[in-house]
């Protein structure tokens, strides 16, 4: 044992030792810790001064999970915040949380955490994970969290992209403008930046979620402030085969090989007490498709955040969040309680896609941290307001009885004319003009329904039209190589949620999964339906309205060897009781000219009821430079008006 310079800590040289301290700690002791680099980044703001543990109760209880150093860690925790305190094993950790009545802060070591086999929260609103890397870092994050408002600076901080609407009240929207997350720690620091598991970015850099302690880096500095960026990471042999590899854990460097080193920098390095982001996998604890030790939430709570509220799995940013999140502050509601709300869709004004998550503990409350009032008449979120409803297929009115042919053009003209037309408000590149052209060809044909040949000139008209939805499902893909895709664009503050549901995975067949079906405010004609995955992130969207009929089948990830990179094989099945027509195809956005992942593909197809389309690909290289890293693609199809879209995560080796 270490004795520190102030009373109300004490340091411990061994995790043995901490762990004999912990068992019998009570309020009053000095509170043990471990040498590490978290402790060394709090240490940074006072010049060592740590103040002592005040007991405070909090609602609900703490479960701990795993290993000695969990059991240690929660029971610091629990009796601290008078709570009552399990300790379980990390494949029961599910379920034991769902038991709970109130807030439940699950801890563990974030490694333990792989164990438990879904989010921890997977059954319950006002969960909370407080999970750290390694044993020092775990027990310094729950000294953190029973002092919190320790050496924090009143206020928020807001990072953004310079193309977000927001980016000119944000605080910075480049890496230079970062400096003062160095020195202050704010009491909210929010990024509204695009990312994935791993980062998070701005236009001139990298914000890395690696650490170095617990993750294999080499050469790096243990002090915080440094300018130095993450350096190579030793790379785990074999590497895991259920895992997103990124190129740097394959001893490759970073995926945005675009960048110095000067340009990358560490989550865990930028102070803050409250960190909430808008990114993807923020939030991933027992479901990260990602290596833990290179998690960008877990890389803000190696530093000296105490709390990550952010998106699980893939996440569209929903302008309404962080108001829901000031709200709950200024009402001073415990952390558990603000996520649930955001989780609730009882906002009106959200679209209700998001899910997020807290790492952090839920019954923490937290002081608002200033700014502007609410705006008079801003609607809080209604505890009786009416939850959404469970998914159900709209009534369709009885058709009158017409002849065969008839039928047909009503088809064309009440639902593949339409919905190609609703594809302009989404991420296709859509030509309307043929569309229009088409519907006048159903009218002339409508004018006479008696005239000998009318069934032949219906055929023709609908071949025309499947012509249509094959060039346009081309022009996307190649549009998609090119600038990339996101299902919803600029459509999504649009969209609010009308349904959702737990719904199996058909990617990694378990049961984290829910359906979520979301509405057009405007245009009300136009519904997505989506599968979202805890693990796998989006699995696939659909226009098609009611109980889906057509999808694209098989697993989100991909292995692929850039030796010899095989082919993709999906499968498009068709359960209604109609022939479609249409075409699927696959892309990958380039990011280089010429491209180095494989080129754009599309075809037509034609899928009889109850049949299916096995679509096959090339994933062969057309160029060397492809990095051994996690590539996105896309596949996706128009099939009679309904546009459908499958993520391709290839884990290329």
């Amino acid at each position: 044992m270490v004795e520190m310079s102030d009373p109300g800590t004490c340091l411990y040289a061994s995790e043995e030792e901490l762990v004999e301290a912990a068992l019998t700690w009570k309020p009053g002791d000095p509170f043990p810790l471990l040498p590490g680099s978290s402790l060394t980044r709090l240490l940074s703001l006072d010049g060592g001064e740590l103040p002592p543990v005040t007991p405070v109760p909090r609602a609900g209880c703490v479960v701990s999970a795993g290993g000695e150093a969990g059991r240690a860690a929660g029971r610091l925790l629990a009796v601290a915040t008078e709570r009552p305190h399990l300790h379980v094993a990390a494949g029961d950790v599910v379920r034991t949380v769902a038991a709970q009545d109130g807030p439940v802060a699950v801890v563990a070591l974030a490694g333990d955490l792989k164990g438990a086999g879904d989010w921890p929260g997977a059954h319950h609103p006002m969960a909370g994970v407080v999970s750290a890397r390694t044993p020092a870092s775990l027990v310094c994050l729950v000294y953190r969290t029973l002092v919190p408002e320790h050496r924090s600076t009143p206020g928020s901080f807001v990072v953004s992209n310079s193309f977000h609407s927001d980016d000119l009240s944000a605080d910075a929207v480049e890496m230079d403008e970062l400096d003062g997350l160095y020195r202050t720690r704010h009491q909210v620091v929010t990024y509204h930046l695009h990312g994935r598991e791993c980062s998070v970015g701005l236009p001139d850099g990298i914000i890395c979620g690696r650490t170095d302690e617990g993750a294999g880096f080499l050469g790096l500095p243990s002090l915080p402030g440094s300018a130095a960026a993450p350096g190579p990471l030793v790379p785990e042999r074999p590497l895991p085969a259920d895992l997103r590899i990124p190129s740097c854990m394959r001893g490759e460097g970073c995926f945005r090989a675009d960048l110095e080193d000067g340009q990358r920098i560490r989550a865990a390095d930028l102070h803050a007490v409250l960190v909430f982001s808008q990114s993807c996998g923020a939030v991933s604890a027992g479901v990260s498709p990602y290596p833990e030790p290179v998690g960008i939430g877990g890389g803000f709570l190696e530093g000296t955040a105490i709390a990550v509220i952010g998106g699980m799995g893939s996440h569209n940013a929903e302008p309404g969040a962080e108001r829901l999140l000031d709200q709950g502050l200024r009402r001073g509601l415990p952390l558990g309680e603000i996520v649930a709300g955001m989780n609730s869709g009882r906002d009106g004004e959200r679209g209700g896609l998001a899910v997020f998550g807290l790492a952090g503990d839920p019954g923490l409350v937290l002081p608002h941290p200033g700014g502007p009032p609410e705006q008079a008449g801003a609607a809080e979120p209604s505890a009786d307001a009416p939850a959404p409803q469970a998914l159900e297929a709209p009534e369709a009115p009885e058709a009158p009885e017409a002849p065969e042919a008839l039928e047909r053009l009503h088809h064309l003209n009440d639902s593949v004319i339409p919905g190609c037309e609703r594809l302009a408000w989404l991420e296709v590149d859509l030509d309307e003009e043929p569309l229009r052209a088409a519907r006048s060809r159903i009218r002339a044909l409508a004018g006479a329904p008696d005239r000998p040949g009318l069934a032949a000139d219906v055929s023709s008209l609908e071949d025309e039209i499947a012509v249509l939805q094959q060039e346009l499902i081309a022009r996307t893909a190649a549009m998609i190589q090119r600038d990339g895709a996101d299902f919803l664009g600029d459509a999504s503050p649009a969209f609010q949620r009308t349904a959702r549901r737990d719904a199996p995975c058909t990617s990694c067949g378990t049961d984290r999964g829910q359906h979520l079906v979301l509405r057009h405010a405007v245009e009300h004609r136009l519904t997505v339906q989506t599968l979202q995955c805890r693990r796998c992130g989006d699995v696939w969207w659909s226009t098609e309205e009611g109980e889906p009929t057509l999808s694209i089948g098989g697993q989100v990830d991909t292995d692929a060897d850039r030796a010899a990179p095989g082919v993709l094989r999906r499968s498009v099945a068709n359960t209604g009781e109609r022939t479609v027509h249409g075409a699927v195809g696959l892309a990958f956005r380039a990011f280089y000219d010429p491209p180095v992942l494989p080129v754009w593909h599309s075809e037509a197809v034609t899928i009889p009821p109850g049949g299916s389309h096995t679509f096959t690909a090339s994933l062969a290289l057309p160029a060397p430079g492809a990095r051994p890293d996690v590539h996105s693609g896309f596949v996706i199809a128009l099939l009679d008006g309904v546009y459908l879209m499958s993520p391709v995560i290839l884990r290329l080796s």
